[in-house]
């Protein structure tokens, strides 16, 4: 069911979101020898732009291994195309890479902390549009 102030269902977006965290963790599997996390969150309920996953590793190394690898990224960009996430959010939703040794050595290991702290683009900015909204 959808309304002018917000045009999508929201149920609907919230399992194409699940639906492409999982094909993430599908892609990443075979190819991350370390253990790894993908964490989602954003404001989608105000406007789908707003969404974020992180790919959360162990090392600093397989972080840059994944994030300089082209072929991978291009298939996580794919997932939102073909779980059919609103086509005019698309180019928002942002894919990241971070990883455990980083979050210890520049935020103590608190990875709220490392993200709600720093300047990371689209966390910025969906913490701001829900203060916003709230």
């Amino acid at each position: 069911m959808s309304n002018t102030k917000y045009p999508y269902d929201k149920a609907l977006i919230r399992k194409k979101i699940l639906d492409i965290k999982s094909g993430i963790e599908k892609i990443i599997r075979p190819i991350c020898s370390e253990r790894f996390s993908v964490d989602w969150y954003g404001a989608y309920d105000i406007d789908p732009k707003h969404l974020v996953y992180w790919i959360c590793v162990q090392s600093d190394r397989m972080k840059n291994e994944l994030r300089s690898n082209i072929e991978l990224n291009r298939s996580l960009r794919n997932l939102i195309e073909t779980n059919q996430y609103p086509t005019v959010s698309r180019q928002f939703v942002h894919i990241g890479f971070e990883s455990q040794e980083t979050v210890d050595r520049e935020s103590k290991g608190n990875w709220y902390h490392h993200f709600n702290n720093r300047q990371h683009n689209k966390p910025q900015a969906i913490i701001l549009a829900i203060f916003l909204y709230l």
